[in-house]
């Protein structure tokens, strides 16, 4: 992954916590982590998927 995909994913999850902690709605700190849950396993499958290895490796 690249740096500038880490800070994407950091740049959302740190949106998130900082609308939770202005406390607009009581459910903000919910949908935060709910937020995170997602970026999180987003960022794991992508990053799975990149450095899986290709099924085709044997020179098709």
């Amino acid at each position: 992954m690249k740096l500038s995909d880490k800070l994407l994913y950091a740049l959302f999850i740190l949106g998130a916590v900082c609308l939770a902690v202005f406390g607009l709605c009581a459910l903000d700190w919910l949908w935060a982590c709910a937020t995170v849950l997602v970026v999180l396993f987003w960022a794991w499958m992508l990053h799975a998927r990149c450095t899986r290895r290709d099924d085709y490796s044997d020179g098709r």
